[in-house]
């Protein structure tokens, strides 16, 4: 099975989101952009079951040149059914559509890998 890529572009900025099958790179990219986010995982010990889990799962980032600027991890959750485990972007790329394209891809792929449904679970902020 090949790697999926899909290129977007975003503010007239193209950006390539891409699987990632090496465990070393999700858990790099995890990390750098989960470690930037604080605010959203300033819980240590849960940033690094985040980091640890993405190791094993399917998982895409959104690159602008060679810079990770997000991911999605998706976590299988039945035979026909995948999820959206952790999903970060980095701060300065919010409100720029990332997440929403990470989602699109996330899609892609799991219809590639036979899946029938992707859940994405939010939690309430406050």
């Amino acid at each position: 099975m090949t790697q999926a890529k899909f290129l977007i572009t975003i503010y007239g900025r193209i950006k390539m989101i891409e699987e990632i099958k090496d465990k070393q790179l999700k858990k790099h990219i995890a990390r750098s952009i989960l470690e930037a986010l604080t605010d959203w995982f300033g819980i240590t010990e849960s940033r690094e079951q985040y980091i640890k889990d993405c190791e094993e799962q399917i998982f895409a980032a959104a690159k602008e040149g060679e810079k990770e600027i997000g991911f999605i991890c998706l976590k299988e959750t039945g035979k026909d059914t995948i999820e959206a485990a952790v999903m970060g972007v980095l701060k300065e790329y919010h409100r720029r559509g990332i997440g929403k394209e990470l989602i699109k891809a996330a899609k892609e792929i799991a219809i590639e890998k036979g899946y029938s449904f992707l859940q994405v679970k939010t939690v309430q902020m406050g």
